[in-house]
């Protein structure tokens, strides 16, 4: 019985009253069974607990090598977000350059409602 709770908890959409960005994420994979030492996947972010912005030019370097996902063009530019959990941050890479990922989070285009 607590197990379904706990299901419907978690699948229940979030309800804030700030709107979710969607964002790419680089992931490094720390799977065996891929070759690829990187990923992509979707990340929704709330833009007021990002705390700092900044480029990442190891992430654009390593995709000129050809090191990250082959769909991602060669001239892309990568940003670091630094996101507040508490007492601690986490942060994050995410395709697109530091300016273009400002004006997304500061936007409400491309947001997604909860």
């Amino acid at each position: 019985m607590v197990i379904g709770m706990l299901r419907r908890v978690m699948c229940t959409p979030w309800r804030g009253n700030m709107p979710l960005v969607k964002l790419t994420e680089v992931c490094h994979n720390n799977t065996l069974t891929t070759q690829q030492d990187y990923t992509l996947q979707e990340v929704f972010v709330n833009p007021e607990h990002v705390v700092m912005i900044r480029e990442e030019a190891r992430m654009q370097k390593l995709n000129e090598q050809g090191a990250l996902p082959n769909d991602l063009d060669r001239s892309h530019r990568f940003t670091k977000l630094t996101i507040n959990r508490g007492h601690t941050g986490t942060e994050i890479v995410v395709v697109g350059a530091p300016s273009i990922i400002e004006s997304t989070l500061n936007t409400k285009k491309g947001l997604i409602k909860g």
